[in-house]
């Protein structure tokens, strides 16, 4: 857009966006464009675009035994990218010495100085301290209060931002997904275990005392089995990697590629399936009743193994879902599916360092 655009939309002097502008402009952030039709009387104006490819960040998903690494321009392009799996016994000193070679090597592949990048964003499987600097706590991976931030600067040189991963996920769709331009959206995410993102008017959600919205440790399931949080009854007892695959080896019931897929499928024949899978469906509308009638938010996408479940059962989970959620809100609150994919982490941390290094 033009110079007059930008400074009409954000009720600003035209003055003071020519000044702005000429410092973006000498530091290479913006560059003119095409000429736009004139407006009645005057010159034509010019349009501005960013140059997303002069603004670089990093972005470092830490998954439960797999870290994926990408570079990505401003406008939340990957360039590049990579991934290690590592021992679930690793040390987190030993992982993110790792992650620090990995994304040397990334930057050197792809013709890219390490030095010219803006920052790095680190998305992470367990909530972070109010600073973005520390994970405190990853059930999954046993890890305790991990200066991730601390470790990784010391070994790259760059600013380093530190997310929970499914936060990051939520970010990613407001800014570059189906969240553009809505005012609250959650996230939900199914992988190795459940979690959920929260970002309201443009930012994280990160009230509380950890910030983390622990969707898969909401104890539903009467007289439920023990959790690996130290609960009774939580959905992820029925619902996270590692309960799916104990339910499908009972049932004799291949999991791949996606278990949910799979018992689906099996539940149109044998009764035993359609049980089990009840017991899965049932538990999850509960909680996602509980997030919408408690936060409201305008839209709910579910991503991870979610979002590659068939219509039939992705219809099922809504319609259970709506069933026990506070009526009023039924009407305006939408639930779809995710469309960043199995990278959805990744982008999330790209999201986290472009928040902080570039467009703060």
């Amino acid at each position: 857009m033009s110079r007059a655009e930008l400074a009409r939309r954000l009720d600003i002097s035209g003055t003071t966006i020519t000044r702005v502008v000429g410092e973006l402009e000498s530091s290479r952030v913006l560059v003119q464009g095409k000429t736009l039709s004139s407006q009645g009387a005057g010159r034509p104006a010019t349009a501005l675009h960013i140059e997303a490819a002069n603004c670089l960040v990093a972005g470092i998903q830490i998954g439960i035994g797999n870290v994926q690494l990408g570079l990505f321009d401003a406008m939340g392009e990957r360039l590049a990218s990579d991934q290690f799996d590592y021992p679930l016994d690793s040390s987190p000193a030993t992982v993110v010495k790792r992650i620090g070679r990995a994304l040397e090597a990334l930057c050197k592949r792809s013709g890219i100085a390490r030095d010219s990048l803006l920052g790095v964003g680190v998305a992470v499987p367990g909530p972070v301290d109010v600073g973005g600097r520390r994970m405190l706590i990853s059930i999954n991976l046993h890890w305790r209060d991990v200066a991730v931030a601390d470790m990784l600067e010391k070994l790259t040189g760059l600013s380093v931002r530190v997310e929970h991963n499914v936060r990051s996920m939520a970010l990613a769709e407001v800014r570059f997904g189906l969240g553009k331009g809505i005012s609250s959206v959650a996230f939900v995410y199914l992988r190795t275990g459940l979690g959920a993102g929260l970002v309201v008017q443009g930012q994280p959600f990160s009230g509380g005392v950890h910030g983390a919205v622990e969707l898969g440790h909401l104890p539903v399931i009467r007289d439920g089995e023990a959790c690996v949080c130290g609960g009774r009854g939580c959905i992820e007892t029925v619902l996270s990697h590692a309960a799916l695959q104990k339910t499908m080896a009972r049932l004799g019931i291949d999991p791949e590629p996606n278990a949910l897929t799979a018992l689906h499928a099996a539940a149109r024949k044998r009764s035993d399936a359609a049980e089990a899978l009840d017991a899965i469906v049932g538990p999850l509308a509960m909680g996602l009743s509980a997030l919408t009638t408690l936060l409201n938010p305008e839209r709910v996408l579910l991503g991870g193994a979610l979002a590659d479940i068939p219509d039939a059962l992705f219809e099922q989970i809504v319609e259970a879902s709506w069933r026990g959620a506070f009526p009023a809100i039924q009407q305006s609150i939408r639930m779809e599916r995710s469309r960043l994919g199995p990278d959805a982490g990744l982008c999330g941390a790209a999201a986290v360092a472009l928040d902080r290094f570039f467009y703060a």
